[in-house]
């Protein structure tokens, strides 16, 4: 017999989704259910909030209703990444593509 927590545990795990994340140059990779997601995601802007309070001269309002919102990359190591990203979406395309039963 199953007990309403067996049913409830169950109904979490047909509800986890992969989650990605990319944290002080490492990349973890995990099943998460929504309620985990949107706790990490809190846990990560309330982390960054926080480094923003601690430096001095910051100009952006920390107050904002979204705090998700971070202010826009300029530097050369994020062009780099996005052509890392680029390369790496393109080569998946091909082998996708490669191992597909109509190609």
């Amino acid at each position: 017999m199953y007990s309403e927590e067996n049913t409830a545990v169950g109904e979490d795990l047909k509800d986890m989704q992969k989650l990605t994340i990319f944290y002080d140059g490492k990349v973890s990779v995990c099943d998460v259910t929504e309620l985990q997601a949107r706790t990490i995601i809190k846990l990560a802007s309330e982390e960054i909030e926080e480094k923003w309070r601690r430096t001095p001269g910051l100009t952006t309002s920390l107050e904002s209703p979204s705090p998700l919102i971070l202010p826009p990359m300029y530097s050369p190591s994020g062009l780099s990444m996005k052509r890392s990203l680029q390369r790496f979406l393109q080569k998946r395309k091909n082998r996708m593509q490669a191992t597909s039963p109509y190609h």
